[in-house]
This record gives structure tokens, sequence and C-alpha cells, in this order.
């Protein structure tokens, strides 16, 4: 295979798994745009407040996965690269082994927390047993996640996000129609708690077989259960750990600050809000998730250089396709809110959406950059900077939201993302790549905010002076302002040679169509002929 040739099928995987986890994400979106109102609605404010938080806490126990799941999808991606199949075996076996003892630990903190459930959290009375019950069964749930999760990592460190999404779809279309049964029928936190079990685990064996179809050979034995990959397994992982322990509160430990200092109904809603930012979240992932094992294997193949190039055009593209989402929250975050979930949401929600919208500006550049840092093994660096947002995140939150309320907690959040992205990002990227400052602040935020002021100026107009009676009418409102956003991207977003790049694209595209209707038009005219 020539290089042109294996570069033009690279291009393709990378584009048809970017589209997919598109695709995923903007279906998951639709069931939980129909799921959530149902099910706030059917628990009650208080009994939703309760279920966010049992989620906040249940998912401290995700970090147990010590950043393991992430190493096996980089190093997989680099055996691959590099045709070792033994290495991949002994990977494998390893994780798996290293997943089944942390599986018991997991369920274990899961019983413990129960039993202990009501000096953690302040549950009405009448809702303790039922939480009690829920926290146990998720806990099983985390330990099953965290063993099938091995097939899920090998899968994505075979670049086949393609087949992980129609996994992961299909299950959620499973999850979603039983909610609706089994919710609508009455079921409470318990109801929900079984039902997210019984899809990991539907989930994990459709990961075992299509990971053992991908690769036949791929074999779990004792004989390859090996120290040295153990200790490069949890070498590379111990840094990462330390960053998904920091994410985590970053973005789990709100719930429970507002928990902490407010009734528990003010959690329904920040969580409102800050459910919608995940949106534009899951969409930089569905770019940076197929990104990370790419740079890696890159950096195996091509050498550093090579990757880094890679991910700075990651970087700044992810950036200019998420900020859409973004600033529509940030200019019409209220009225979305409004025609969604009830006027009653509209203006506590609404304003926790535009502040947490306000620092997705700047900070979804910076999470894209530290994911491919990551994958570039780099990331020891990022480790201490992501404690220190961790901490000014949860001191904000107290001291605002003790003070301004759910609002405070949001004001909590954004302003260090605003410090870690404005400040402390181009000083790393300085210091670990060599790159300047003001290349860094170009790709990352100049170019990706200026792609996007018409499409806010629009969007800001259109909230002030035209009033959307609905959903649908709300839509079609952004989808007249997409065009602005693209135009935008064309002129400031994209480089020369991306332009040119993508003129030969389409015009290929446009020629082939061509050929194939006036080919179509001549088979037609022969048939005609020949039955003459």
């Amino acid at each position: 295979m020539t290089a042109a040739a294996g570069g033009s099928r690279s291009t393709r995987r990378t584009v048809i798994n970017v589209l997919t986890n598109w695709g995923a994400i903007l279906f998951g979106m639709a069931i939980s745009f129909v799921l959530s109102p149902f099910i706030v609605h059917h628990l009650g404010d208080a009994r939703y407040g309760l279920w966010a938080v049992l989620g906040s806490i249940i998912g401290y126990l995700g970090l147990l996965d010590f950043g393991i799941r992430q190493g096996v999808t980089r190093f997989v991606a680099r055996h691959e690269a590099t045709g070792d199949r033994d290495a991949a075996n002994r990977l494998v076996t390893t994780a798996l082994g290293l997943f089944s003892v942390i599986g018991v630990v997991a369920v274990v903190a899961g019983a413990v927390i129960a039993l202990n459930l009501q000096r953690i959290v302040e549950a009405p009375s009448d809702y303790l047993h039922e939480a009690s019950v829920a926290v146990f069964v998720a806990s099983i749930t985390v330990a099953l996640s965290l063993v099938s999760g091995v097939y899920g990592a090998v899968i994505a460190g075979l670049q086949r996000f393609d087949l992980l999404n129609v996994i992961d779809l299909t299950c959620e279309v499973l999850r979603a129609g039983a909610m609706f049964h089994f919710v609508g029928q009455g079921g409470g936190l318990i109801t929900l708690a079984t039902l997210q079990l019984s899809v990991v685990a539907v989930r994990g064996v459709a990961y075992v077989i299509a990971a053992h179809r991908l690769q036949p050979w791929m074999q779990v034995a004792r004989r390859f259960h090996d120290r040295m990959t153990r200790t490069e397994i949890l070498s590379f992982s111990a840094y990462t750990f330390i960053i998904h322990a920091s994410v985590m509160v970053l973005f789990s430990a709100d719930a429970l600050v507002i928990a902490a200092i407010m009734p528990i109904t003010q959690v329904v809603f920040f969580v409102i809000g800050a459910n919608l930012t995940q949106v534009a979240m899951q969409m930089r992932s569905g770019v940076s998730n197929v990104i990370y094992p790419l740079v890696s294997s890159k950096q195996a193949s091509d050498g550093l250089g090579a990757a880094s190039l890679l991910m700075w055009k990651s970087v700044r593209l992810s950036t200019i396709i998420v900020l859409p989402i973004v600033i529509t929250f940030l200019t019409r975050g209220p009225t979305f809110i409004a025609l969604w979930m009830g006027p009653r949401y509209m203006s506590t929600a609404g304003a926790v959406l535009q502040i947490l919208a306000l620092g997705l500006c700047v900070y979804m550049s910076y999470q894209v950059f530290g994911n491919s840092i990551i994958a570039l093994a780099l990331h020891k660096g990022l480790a201490p900077a992501y404690i220190a947002e961790a901490l000014l995140n949860l001191s904000l939150s107290f001291i605002l939201g003790s003070t301004l309320g759910v609002t405070g907690v949001a004001w909590g959040t954004t302003i260090p993302q605003l410090i870690m992205a404005l400040g402390f990002a181009p000083w790393f990227c300085r210091k670990a790549l060599g790159v300047p400052a003001r290349e860094y602040a170009m790709q990352a935020w100049i170019h990706p905010l200026a792609a996007m002021v018409p499409f806010g100026a629009a969007s800001f107009l259109i909230d002030r002076t035209w009033t959307a009676p609905n959903l649908y009418y709300f839509f079609g409102q952004v989808a007249i302002t997409i065009p602005l956003a693209i135009v935008g991207s064309w002129i400031f977003g994209l480089q020369p040679d991306e332009r040119d790049r993508l003129r030969g694209w389409l015009g290929a595209s446009v020629l082939r169509r061509v050929r194939r209707q006036v080919d179509a038009g001549t088979r037609g005219e022969v048939t005609q002929f020949r039955s003459l």
C-alpha cells in the first residue's frame, strides 16, 4: 500500500469515526431531550434531585478506573501500529486482572456507602431505603462496567468507534424504552438503578463479542498476565488517574455542594442547566476520543512532530464545530429551557446554563488539548494544574453558592475554567511542546471565536426581537443562523490549505455525482435503444 493510499484510508476512517460519534451523540441527545422532562415530572423535584446526588456519589467509584482504560486504548493503538500481538494479549489479560480485583472493591465500597447513606446525604426519610438499595445496585453496575470496559477500550484503540457507537446506541434505546415503561408505571430509584445495571451487562457482552471479532487472535490467558505490563499500565495511568479524579470533582461535585448548603430541590435547577452543557462536551468528545488513539498511533509511527501537528488541527477544528452549540446556550439558554422544561425553570436554570457556557467558550479547546497531551504521554505536568483547578472549583462553589445560590455554584465552576484555559494552557503548551503562547491563543480561541461572531450576533438579536412560541420554532431559528457560522468558519476558522482541500473534496464529490448521473442516463438510453 502506498503512503497516499494509507493516508487516505486513515483520513476516511477518522471522518467515519467522528461522524458516527456525532450521530450517536445527537441520537442520545434526542433521547435525553424527551426522557429528562418525563423523569423529572414523574419522580418530582425532591426525588429527582436525590437521584442526581446519588449519581454524583456513585460517579466517584468510577475513579477506581485509575486511568487504566485510557491506558489500554493508548497501548492498543500503539501495538496495532507496530503489529505486536503478544504485547496486545498481555495488555488485555493484565488489565482484566486488575479490573476484576478493583470491581470487588467497588461493590464493597458501594455497600459501605449504602449502609451509611443517611450520614452522607440529608435525604427525605420516605426515600432513604430505596436510595440505599439503588446505591448498592449502582456499585455493581460500576464494577461490571470497569471489567467490560477493557474490551470497549480495545475497540477504541483499534479506532472502530463506528462499532462502539452502534453498540452504545442500541443499549441506549433499550434503556430509554425500559425507563419510559417502568418509570411510567410508578418505578422509582431502584427501578432506575436496575435498568442501568441490565443495560451495562448487555453492553459488556456486546463489547466482548465485537472485540474478539475484530481481533480473532486475541487471547485472555494466565500466561499473558505480565508484571512488566502491569507496571507499564499503572505508570502511565497514575497521572491519568489524578487528572480523572480532578475532572470528576470539576463536573460531579456541584450537585453535592448544592445538597450540602441548600435544599435538595435546588439541585434540579442546577442539573438542568449543567446537563445541557454536557451536550457540547459530548460533541467535543466525539472528536477528541477519536483523535486520542490516532495521536498515539501517529507518534508511534511518525514521531512527535507529526502527532503534534495532528493535535493542533484537532484543537482548532473541534472547537469551531462545537462553538455554535455553546454560543446558542450563551445567547438563548433561558429561552430554550423555558420551552423545554417549563417557565418555572427559565430564570435560575437558564442563568446557570449561560454562566457555564461562558466558560466553555475557551475551555473546550483546553480539554481537547489536554486529551491529546495524555495521548502523547506528556501529561505529568497537567496533573498539578487539574488538582489546583478542582480545589479552586470546590472552594469558590462553597463560597459563592452560600451567597448567590445555585448561580454562585455555576460561577465557582466557570471562573477556574477561565483561569486554566486563558492562563495555564498557553504556558504549558510553550513548556511541553515549545509552541509560543500566541500560537496557542490563535489556534484555540482567536480563530474559533472570530468565526462565531456573525452567528453569535444573529442569535442574540433573534432572541431579543423574535419570540419562539415552541421548540420547533426555536430550532428553526437556530437553523437559519447556522449558515453564518459556516461562512465565519470558512473565512476565519480554516487555514488556506484546508480550504483548498475542502474545495477539492467538494469538487470531486460533485464530479462523481455528475458522472453517476451521466452513466445512469447513458445506460438508460442504451436499454431503450435495445428495446427498439
